[in-house]
């Protein structure tokens, strides 16, 4: 009676084993064919109309919360800024009073074109293409991040377009 018992219960280990084998395989399979699958977006291009140039006054800075993007006015023309910081994705502020882009978590500083001035930021904030469509309206293409060169940012100006 009890070598049946034995049986039974090596029977059971055995086929345990092999479940959590099989188990334990076809996550790994699941994730190798992932790894594989070449990662398409499907979602729409992100731009956004933002208003006419009119809307904005020189040395205006304005946050569209929405697209968590600042539209910057000034004597040179307009920048779209990323309000993402680059240190660990926190919302950065605007300070008037000190004509800056300050991340409240980290206690990062860019001044008003977005440059890193201090803090632990390991790079500048993102700029986005702007571009004017065919009714004159401000669009800002999310997707068109702007690589920074040495020097000033490049601005968008209305009468060039």
């Amino acid at each position: 009676m009890n070598g049946l018992k034995g049986q039974g219960r090596r029977k059971f280990l055995l086929r345990l084993s092999w479940t959590g084998l099989s188990l334990a395989f076809a996550t790994f399979l699941a994730a190798m064919i992932s790894f594989v699958r070449p990662r398409v977006s499907s979602r729409p291009a992100m731009s956004v109309k933002v208003g006419f140039p009119d809307d904005y006054r020189p040395g205006q800075v304005v946050y569209h919360s929405g697209r968590k993007l600042f539209i910057v006015r000034d004597k040179k023309g307009f920048l779209s800024i990323s309000a993402v910081c680059t240190h660990l994705g926190c919302i950065v502020v605007w300070n008037g009073d000190h004509n800056m882009f300050l991340c409240p978590c980290h206690g990062g500083k860019f001044d008003a074109e977005g440059i890193n001035v201090a803090g632990p930021p390991p790079r500048s904030l993102d700029l986005f293409a702007i571009r004017l469509d065919d009714n004159g309206s401000l669009v800002v293409d999310q997707d068109i991040i702007i690589k920074r060169a040495k020097g000033p940012a490049p601005r968008f100006q209305p009468g060039n377009a």
